[in-house]
């Protein structure tokens, strides 16, 4: 039976892919928003791992750049979110009754 391997980094790759994707979809749910920017965090770090095992694959550079894009706009959206938030607050104490 052939014994199946994966090439090195292989699976940081997929990892970094995958975690690019969830980062980039948790953008639209508020303050989970938070959640995308530890994803893409982790996500670059794997991609990172998978470089220098010397993995060189258009999955590796996906991860990566969902991974990038995941950290900017979940940081964005978390910063929006914010944002509101405390403009809502602010605006409720400076309405008179």
């Amino acid at each position: 039976m052939p014994e199946h391997t994966n090439p090195p980094g292989k699976s940081n790759a997929t990892a970094s892919l995958v975690l690019g994707i969830i980062s980039v979809v948790f953008w639209f749910f508020g303050y989970s928003s938070i959640l995308s920017v530890i994803l893409a965090i982790i996500g670059l770090a794997q991609a990172s791992k998978a470089r220098e095992l010397g993995y060189e694959d258009p999955i590796r550079t996906a991860g990566f750049v969902l991974s990038l894009i995941g950290l900017i706009g979940g940081a964005l959206a978390f910063v929006a979110c914010i944002a509101c938030v405390s403009f809502a607050g602010i605006a409720s104490l400076t309405i008179p009754y």
